[in-house]
């Protein structure tokens, strides 16, 4: 890697024999708006239609934790937009700890973040059945039912996934229109009706202490940012990657930071602390508030389900992109790169939905839709703070082993970004809890077995291909 420079953001792209960029697709590729809107539609799913009943226990002292973790989700967005232009490798959240410390920070980080992708469409797909349910009418009670219908949710993407990357793009545009007409119409309309009333609930009812309360929230609120990466993740898909993901990941992290304070307030605001806590439809009924009537929140639910679908579809186009670049260098295995006619990496689209799946057939047993969501949203918290963690590491290398000549004023910048982003990722941790983070290290020593089993039959492979050449 070069040293000598002033600012890390034009450091030449390494390049290593070792670990080559996944073949860059000359067809079909994404711009600012695409990348853009990959962004707003993955962050924005139905976790964010769920999460003000998440964190409604806390108080107004919650919006001071959405604040808070705002931040730090614009620190890790602002992070892979830096990293992203020193290192414009395909792959985000996984190639830079590749890149910069080797194949098994790289594993770890992969594996992780693909696993944040997996339980995280399982967490959006349990969300998105709550609405579902409204929508019609439904009693959420039926778990046969809402398991079907969270099937469908999460094989309809992949569907879409298949017939190519181009129908992927022209969904996700459409869908983020959608999904953000909600957002805008409860953080304005509802949020001047909210501040008339002033029924706003008290600091913190919870009985917790401020700093337990605080580092919940941020846990359950990682989640619904889960996704300002992405186009980081997708580098190979984006024109340009060097200038327009950069781009792409600060208009979207900020938009969406915006509307999700606004819109919570208002929900505050609007529905009693008693109505919203554990409510898993907490939009829909703070839309029946404004209104007062009850086929409002109806209407709430198609604009929360067509949500949904965006943030499967965009989630389900990268969930398969981090493994198919991990195999590219070796690291996963070659199945992973395999691709339809259209450009569907099929094998990765394939097992990752089949693992949702499974998550959320065993995550429904003897749970209720919340409390299932609630699992999947501690879990993604954890794994994807590892991959966030590593990457803030990768930048306080690059800015203190690989400079030579330092601009004071650049280097505060930089480094102040990383600490946010990495003090944020170990935050995210600490609150998910006991239970959670057993979970996702049980779940990470499965990865490492898999790690172990992989390399130990690829330098097998390795050794009998050579002794062959040498007895030839």
């Amino acid at each position: 890697m070069t040293e000598n420079f002033e600012d890390v953001s034009v450091v030449e792209p390494p390049k290593l024999a070792s670990a080559p960029d996944p073949a860059q697709h000359k067809k079909n590729l994404l711009g600012v708006p695409g990348a853009t809107a990959l962004i707003i539609g993955g962050v924005i799913g139905t976790g964010v239609f769920s999460m003000p009943g998440e964190i409604a226990q806390y108080g107004m002292l919650a919006i001071v934790g959405l604040l808070m973790a705002t931040v730090g989700a614009i620190g890790v967005g602002l992070l892979f937009s830096k990293l992203s232009s020193i290192i414009p490798r395909a792959g985000g959240p996984y190639a830079y700890p590749d890149e910069v410390f080797g194949g098994f920070a790289g594993y770890t980080s992969a594996f992780s973040y693909w696993m944040t992708t997996a339980i995280g469409n399982a967490g959006i797909v349990v969300s998105w059945v709550l609405y579902v349910d409204v929508l019609f009418g439904w009693n959420s009670e039926n778990k046969i039912r809402d398991f079907g219908i969270a099937l469908f949710g999460l094989w309809l993407p992949v569907a879409i996934n298949f017939i190519g990357l181009n129908r992927v793009r022209q969904f996700q545009i459409v869908t983020v229109v959608i999904k953000v007409m909600p957002l805008v119409f409860i953080g304005t309309v509802g949020l001047v009706v909210a501040l008339s009333r002033n029924e706003f609930p008290a600091w913190n009812p919870s009985g917790e202490t401020p700093w337990a309360a605080l580092s919940a929230v941020a846990a359950v609120v990682l989640f619904i940012f889960l996704g300002v990466e992405d186009a980081s993740s997708a580098a190979g898909r984006v024109k340009n990657p060097k200038q327009n993901v950069p781009k792409a990941t600060v208009f979207g992290t900020l938009t969406v930071s915006a509307l999700y304070v606004a819109s919570t307030i208002a929900i505050f605001g609007l529905v009693s602390t008693s109505e919203l806590t554990d409510n898993g439809t907490p939009f829909a009924t703070a839309m029946n508030s404004i209104t007062h009537t009850t086929w409002a929140g109806q209407v709430m639910a198609i604009f929360a389900v067509v949500s949904g679908i965006g943030a499967l579809n965009g989630l389900t186009l990268l969930v398969a992109e981090v493994p198919r670049a991990a195999a590219a260098d070796g690291l996963f295995p070659a199945p992973f790169m395999r691709i339809t006619k259209r450009d569907a990496p099929w094998f990765g689209l394939l097992l990752s939905a089949a693992i949702a799946t499974c998550l959320v057939a065993i995550g429904s047993i003897g749970k209720s839709g919340l409390e299932t969501f609630n699992l999947m949203v501690l879990l993604t918290g954890i794994t994807s703070a590892v991959p966030y963690f590593l990457s803030a590491m990768v930048l306080v290398y690059l800015l203190t082993v690989k400079r030579r000549k330092i601009h004071p004023g650049m280097f505060a910048r930089d480094m102040l970004i990383a600490i946010l982003a990495g003090a944020f990722s170990i935050w995210c941790i600490y609150g998910s809890g006991a239970e959670a983070v057993e979970y996702a290290f049980l779940l990470l020593l499965v990865g490492y077995i898999m790690y172990a089993v992989f390399m130990g039959r690829t330098r097998r492979k390795a050794e009998s291909s050579n002794s062959l050449s040498q007895s030839m």
